[in-house]
Order: C-alpha cells, then sequence, then structure tokens
C-alpha cells in the first residue's frame, strides 16, 4: 500500500500555510499600526481633577466648544472669573472680534459680564497665550485657574502653563473639551484629525529641543 502524499497535495497545504501566515501577519501589523494610531491620540489629551478656581480660562482657538465647556464648568460653580484669551486671529469679519464673540456666548448663556476678561495683547501663540493669562491673574489677584482646551491640545498646553506659572504661586489646571469631535478611538479617521495631531506632536519637539 502505497501512503505516499501526492507532490500536489503538499504544495496545496505549504501554499495555504503560507497564505494563513501571510494573512496572520498583516492583521498583527493592522492591529499594532491600529493600538499605535489610538495610544498617539491618548497621549496628547491629559485632564486634572476640576476643583474650585479663582477663574476659567477658555483659550481661543475653535467655533465654541471650549467656552461652552467653561460655561458648563461656571455655571457649576467652580470658577469666579471668567478669562478669555484675545489671539492675533481677532478679526471675524463685520465688524466683530473673536474674542467678543466668544464673550456673547457666554454672556447668552448667563455669565455676568461684569466676571468676565479678556487678555491684553494679541496672542499669536499658546505660550504667549500663558503669559498674557499669568500677567491677567496677577493684575486680579488670581490664585488658581482651570484652562479649557481641545483634547489634542491639553498636553502641550498643560507643558506651557506650568513651565510659564512654575516661579508663581498660581495653580495651574488643564481640562479637555468633554464633547468634542477629539476621541482617541477615531481621531485618524478625517483629514482634520491628522492635520491636528501630526501638528500637535510638531510642537511638542519643538518644546522638547528648547527645554
Amino acid at each position: 500500500m502505497n501512503n505516499t502524499v501526492p507532490n500536489s497535495t503538499v504544495k496545496s497545504r505549504n501554499l495555504l500555510q503560507g497564505c494563513l501566515i501571510f494573512l496572520m501577519v498583516i492583521l498583527v501589523v493592522f492591529i499594532l499600526i491600529w493600538v499605535g494610531l489610538i495610544c498617539a491620540g491618548s497621549y496628547l489629551i491629559v485632564g486634572d481633577r476640576v476643583i474650585l478656581v479663582d477663574a476659567i480660562v477658555v483659550l481661543s482657538g475653535d467655533d465654541g466648544d471650549r467656552v461652552e465647556e467653561a460655561i458648563k464648568w461656571y455655571e457649576k460653580g467652580y470658577g469666579k472669573y471668567f478669562v478669555i484669551t484675545r489671539t492675533h486671529t481677532e478679526d471675524i469679519g463685520e465688524g466683530r472680534t473673536y474674542s467678543e464673540m466668544l464673550m456673547r456666548i457666554a454672556i447668552d448663556a448667563g455669565v455676568p459680564a461684569d466676571s468676565m476678561f479678556v487678555t491684553a495683547g494679541e496672542s499669536s501663540s499658546t505660550i504667549e497665550e500663558a503669559m498674557a493669562v499669568k500677567v491677567l491673574a496677577k493684575q486680579r489677584n488670581i490664585t488658581s485657574i482651570l484652562v479649557i482646551t481641545a483634547p489634542y491640545h491639553t498636553r502641550r498646553t498643560q507643558m506651557i502653563f506650568n513651565r510659564e506659572f512654575k516661579d508663581s504661586e498660581i495653580k495651574v489646571l488643564v481640562h479637555p473639551v468633554e464633547d468634542s469631535w477629539y476621541k482617541p478611538l477615531t481621531w485618524y479617521l478625517s483629514t482634520q484629525g491628522w492635520r491636528q495631531t501630526l501638528a500637535e506632536y510638531a510642537s511638542l519637539v519643538l518644546i522638547w529641543f528648547k527645554s
């Protein structure tokens, strides 16, 4: 009785095994890339536990998500003052400025106008925003702040504000917009997500080199 397996059968088995190994490798690579993308998004997001502060600070830079988040915490009684940073992209047409638009959103939501402040000058970077907030905080005897910004911007914001305020007695907390489009699990599905993530990492690299 001949038990020899035909060459064609052996070749078929080898081909099948090769295909399975190839598919396994592709799957592992895909999973590693997917996990890496999630970790890349997650790394950018930090957030301090929110406690009572003297002022809630809104960093300019979006269409209103940050100010809405700040309003939420202000309405819950977590801050006495409401601060908006003025940037170099102030003019939004029709004789209006960006900071005025944010102030109007806050006032319409019930934030008292006499509890609101706008930083001096026109900041062109997060570093300049931190410096402007520090000046305002010292002028108003503010001893603690809660900085609200986009999720992808929180790590860099935390690094910059902690460095800028390290020689002061002002306590700095940073908190992300909670109901944001930017999420670790899905940021890579949009062009905007890639643009913001790559820009943040590029900025972080510059900060690390300058440190």
